[in-house]
């Protein structure tokens, strides 16, 4: 039986703690790396959202971050193969390079933003841009080429020596795998678990890793979709981010744009928006997002301040 008052203690230290609200400083710099592949003229399946997603996205944030954000949007759509020394063709080398660049150049106070749209293999892996100008992905044995993978360890070593907050979106299948949980974390998410979860996380002795945070569009054992057909294709999940944040496909700008932006608002806003369903009895017919778990929310806007 639960107790009322250490409830009320719990929620209390939750709701008003200053653990609740990570924000990075709000005159530091937006560091921006949006990633996206659409697998024309390679030997894999082709998609339609992701090349609109990655400029897309980085347009949206361009207009809200103004000139506080320096972007590098990186896009294989076909044609560009021709050209594998363009530092913007997102080749594993070129995508580990352009992070390594922005987190030696990073400070405290900064954000750093790592989109990614394109295929995902079972264990979280990106696929990325072959370093061939025939398009191959695959090897004569029928198996991935591992210098196209980028995978979550891959990442995460390249993201260790980073001081800034880094926030990392993923709209790609078993995308989950690149939400590391951590026991001494809770989400406020789940309101029906939260005092049992919060009892725990708060007597938890386990470290806390702040300053990475990911959001994906899927768990680790679902699969992303996009629209089969239409004029303007995005991804279901980045197209309920972009919604949230007050994107207009059709004149390409910021609507009334938010004021204040958080993740956990942004999640929930993806979650009972996006236009699929978030669970059923076949994993083909639905994708569920992903956060990582934590008391601490990240502050992404705050227009006011």
């Amino acid at each position: 039986m639960k107790h009322p008052f250490l409830l009320f203690i719990i929620s209390s230290f939750l709701l008003s703690g200053c653990e609740l609200a990570f924000a990075p400083g709000q005159s530091g710099n937006i560091r921006l790396i949006s990633i996206g592949l659409n697998y024309e003229q390679t030997d894999v399946r082709s998609l339609n959202g992701t090349i609109n997603d990655a400029t897309e996205l980085a347009e949206a944030l361009r207009q809200l971050y103004k000139d506080r954000i320096q972007s590098s949007v990186m896009v294989q759509t076909g044609s560009n193969l021709d050209d594998l020394r363009d530092p913007l063709l997102p080749t594993k080398d070129h995508v580990l390079g352009t992070i390594e660049e922005a987190v030696k150049a990073l400070q405290p106070a900064d954000l750093l933003i790592i989109s990614y749209s394109g295929h995902g293999l079972e264990n979280g892996s990106w696929v990325l841009a072959p370093e061939n100008p025939h398009g191959h992905i695959y090897l004569d044995d029928e198996t991935i080429d591992p210098t196209v993978l980028l995978s979550v360890a891959d990442l995460m070593q390249a993201l260790s020596p980073c001081k800034a907050t880094v926030l990392v979106i993923g709209d790609s299948c078993y995308a989950g795998s690149f939400v590391q949980e951590n026991p001494a974390s809770v989400s406020l998410i789940d309101q029906a678990q939260i005092f049992d979860r919060a009892y725990s996380a708060y007597w938890d002795a386990s470290p806390y890793k702040k300053g990475l945070f990911v959001i994906t569009a899927t768990t680790k054992d679902n699969t992303s979709k996009e629209p089969i057909q239409g004029n303007h294709i995005h991804g279901y999940f980045t197209q309920a981010l972009l919604s949230y944040l007050g994107w207009n496909d059709e004149t390409a700008a910021l609507e009334n744009p938010r004021t204040f932006i958080t993740l956990d608002d942004m999640y929930h806003a993806i979650h009972e928006n996006q236009h699929i369903p978030t669970e059923g009895m076949y994993p083909s017919l639905y994708q569920h997002p992903a956060i990582t778990g934590g008391a601490m929310d990240l502050v992404l806007y705050d227009g006011e301040s």
